[in-house]
């Protein structure tokens, strides 16, 4: 019971006494261990004990700069847990973006991609290829118009915010092609003009960055207090020609309604 409770105010205690101090791993009696190949020697990172008896619990951490010493690998992720174990279940998480379940294929695959810079294009064609032919699966699935390459335009995000932002984006910039067209003005002067997106106020935060960083007027709709969602005639009326889109939102916050898409579009 001492021990559980000294770590964990070694673990809360922010406002202790920053120390500084060198660690220096236990050395080791005999650096070989039964499952060690002939003539293979073994540091001492690699034969420290567990990590609640090593001098690395003992001692408390500065949070706020790198390490002057490192750690064997499985201290740092003992560590990791630690941090994880006062997380709330993430399978309790039934509001979240993201997956909370995973098969064993998935995670396999995951770690696998977590080598790939799919960026760099000439040295992972391979799989910028099994990318393209996502993007295409999610075009059709939208019925995107074709392209006369066959290709889908269109990127793989890290989350929806940035799925968001990008779509955006590519909104205002298409948006600003035709309002400079129809005005008869010059790129400078097309930039000076302030669109806007009309869509519910029950909006997911990711659009709140966008409003605010790619300078775009949110028009917002409240929803009806009965159906938790907005009306096509109720969008309708607040798009002028400087809106950009009218967004749908397909599964709230509040109960997961879906706003009518069909008739708005």
């Amino acid at each position: 019971i001492f021990f559980r409770s000294y770590r964990l105010k070694m673990m809360f205690d922010l406002g202790c006494k920053r120390v500084s101090t060198e660690i220096t791993p236990a050395t080791p009696t005999d650096l070989t261990e039964p499952d060690t190949p002939v003539g293979q020697q073994l540091s001492p990172m690699d034969h420290a004990p567990s990590f609640y008896g090593s001098a690395f619990c003992r001692q408390v951490p500065d949070r706020d700069t790198i390490p002057e010493h490192g750690m064997p690998a499985r201290y740092c992720e003992r560590a990791i847990q630690d941090y994880h174990l006062l997380d709330s279940n993430e399978r309790l998480n039934t509001s979240s973006y993201v997956n909370v379940i995973f098969e064993p294929e998935e995670e396999r695959v995951a770690v696998m991609g977590m080598k790939i810079n799919l960026a760099d294009q000439t040295v992972y064609p391979s799989s910028f290829q099994m990318h393209d032919e996502v993007v295409n699966m999610l075009g059709h699935l939208w019925h995107v118009p074709e392209s006369p390459d066959g290709q889908t335009a269109g990127a793989g995000t890290v989350g929806s915010t940035e799925a968001c932002l990008l779509s955006g984006l590519a909104l205002k910039f298409r948006w600003r092609h035709w309002y400079r067209k129809r005005h008869n003005m010059t790129e400078a002067e097309v930039r000076g003009v302030y669109p806007n997106v009309v869509m519910s106020s029950a909006y997911q935060a990711c659009w709140e960055k966008f409003f605010k960083y790619m300078d775009v007027e949110p028009i917002l709709v409240k929803p009806s207090y009965k159906t938790m969602s907005v009306t096509a005639a109720d969008l309708a009326k607040h798009c002028n020609e400087k809106t950009i889109a009218v967004v749908g939102i397909m599964g709230n916050h509040y109960g997961g309604q879906y706003d009518p898409i069909w008739d708005i579009n």
